[in-house]
């Protein structure tokens, strides 16, 4: 493609997970080179290189290693995409960026975009509906919710009555009611498109991202409404390239918008599948200034992701034969604890509810068959074992 020769074909991407990304900067004729937590096996097969970068004590990546390893092996002029991970850390951002071209939106923008008093703010100037936000714990606790500017994920928001001591980067909403629908945006910085809407779903206490469907099964009035509000608020925030807007949907209708995710996030590959289009290069694109002509249309069916964790303490066996629905393919000899990521299950259909039913179906299976490759896991992990 025209995009991927104009960026030098190379690119560094930085996020949590960069595995979606990778492939979808590989199909659109870029050389991703990827840091990201993980390296996973098909992270791997699709970048020039995949580097495992360690957690860090202000967030999922270390700041000194992803500095080092950024300057090392993509250093500048390598253009930058940056996914999930670095939203609350606009400085590390700005450092990564510095003599690159940033494929996304600059420091500033993520840094307000994020900050859930300005977010409040906007909303209530652009008379779009925001959860009541407070910076300090209320006299009468329940009700409320407690959650970190910055994060993601859902980890980080807990009972305001759970709480009693709040960490300097915590805030405090109202809870509201409704299911988690977002609209998948796309900006030059001045224009913003709503591309799609996608319904995900949590899991476990606190609750966590779990998984996503698209398109969302939602009638066409709801969608237009949520896909207006979200434009509103990207546009009054000069969004660059992909974002996304989550929203609680009520079954009476009415909705709050909860955040901004100001960068490319966990509904991509979903996405993608259902648009048929590439986004990483449709993203590239709106970063230098040009959107689509056209409007983006499903092209039917739906089509649905969803993490998997390990259901205890496991090892991942040598030789295991991953199946072609998995994604997010941990190396073996890594040794995953109870509840953290394994791998990433795909399928898709033309019914929603079948297609949620294949996905928790292919999490058992997937579980199952490691199980029978390997056994109870009752060993560490051999010398060089990673740990995840």
């Amino acid at each position: 493609m025209a995009e991927a020769a104009r960026a030098g074909a190379r690119i560094l991407i930085v996020a949590l997970s960069g595995r979606a990304l990778a492939q979808s900067a590989r199909r659109a004729g870029f050389v991703p080179i990827v840091l990201d937590r993980f390296a996973d096996l098909d992270t791997r097969e699709v970048a020039e290189l995949a580097l495992r970068i360690p957690p860090g004590r202000a967030g999922p990546l270390a700041s000194g290693a992803l500095s080092r390893a950024a300057r090392g092996v993509a250093p500048p002029p390598v253009p930058l995409l940056v996914g999930g991970g670095l939203e609350g850390r606009p400085r590390l951002l700005a450092a990564l960026a510095r003599g690159r071209e940033l494929l996304g939106n600059p420091p500033a923008t993520v840094a307000r975009a994020v900050d859930p008093f300005a977010l409040c703010e906007l909303c209530r100037a652009l008379d779009v509906p925001f959860p009541e936000t407070r910076a300090e714990l209320p006299a009468e606790r329940r009700g409320w919710l407690v959650k970190r500017a910055g994060a993601g994920g859902g980890w980080h928001v807990r009972p305001a009555e759970a709480v009693d001591r709040p960490h300097p980067l915590d805030y405090v909403q109202r809870r509201v009611p409704g299911r988690p629908v977002s609209i998948l945006l796309l900006g030059d910085g001045r224009r913003v498109l709503a591309l799609l809407a996608s319904e995900q779903w949590n899991t476990g206490a606190p609750p966590h991202f779990k998984g996503v469907l698209a398109p969302a099964p939602l009638d066409e009035d709801s969608r237009a409404r949520l896909a207006r509000a979200a434009v509103a608020v990207g546009t009054a925030l000069g969004l660059r390239g992909l974002a996304s807007a989550d929203f609680l949907l009520d079954e009476d209708g009415s909705f709050h918008l909860l955040e901004i995710n100001p960068r490319p996030g966990g509904s991509l590959e979903a996405a993608e599948a259902a648009l048929a289009t590439n986004l990483v290069a449709l993203h590239v694109a709106a970063c230098r200034g040009r959107l689509p002509e056209r409007p983006l249309r499903p092209e039917g069916g739906f089509r649905g992701t969803a993490i998997v964790r390990a259901d205890r303490d496991l090892l991942v066996p040598e030789g295991f034969v991953w199946p072609e629905w998995a994604g997010d393919r941990t190396p073996p000899g890594t040794r995953i604890s109870a509840g953290r990521p394994l791998a990433t299950v795909r399928a898709g259909g033309d019914d929603a509810r079948a297609v949620r039913r294949a996905l928790a179906e292919r999490e058992r299976l997937l579980l199952a068959r490691m199980l029978d490759a390997r056994g109870r896991a009752r060993h560490p992990a051999p010398a060089g074992g990673g740990e995840r």
